[in-house]
């Protein structure tokens, strides 16, 4: 993260136990009808940047939460398979060319016995 410069960035690989449930309504179902699969992020990248709006010094005291907080725009690239083993061996590949952000915020946040 680089405050001064607003940005900032996360880099994973390798993301185990994620579950692909298919569907919204599916995920909220505790019998998941549809089923529920093991799947693996591959790789994630998420760069924040444009900043629009900042927040500095917001504070509540009685959720015991504070930060700075800066509204921005944000890119996309994801890379995700479920293993052939599930029947399936679907793999997904985002195109970060191709995201569009509603809303994308980053920042620095303290909270519970932190606060």
């Amino acid at each position: 993260m680089d405050i001064d410069g607003g940005t900032a960035e996360l880099l994973v690989h390798n993301v185990c136990s994620v579950f692909d449930v298919f569907t919204v309504p599916n995920s909220f179902d505790p019998n998941h009808a549809l089923g529920i699969f093991s799947a693996i992020i591959n790789s994630m990248k998420i760069e924040w940047s444009g900043v629009t709006r900042s927040v500095l010094g917001f504070s509540d005291a009685t959720n015991k939460f504070r930060g700075d907080f800066y509204e921005c725009s944000a890119t996309i690239a994801v890379s995700a398979t479920t293993p052939k083993d599930t029947g399936h061996g679907f793999h997904f590949e985002s195109d970060p060319a191709t995201t569009h952000t509603n809303f994308a915020q980053f920042g620095k946040e303290h909270n519970g016995m932190f606060f």
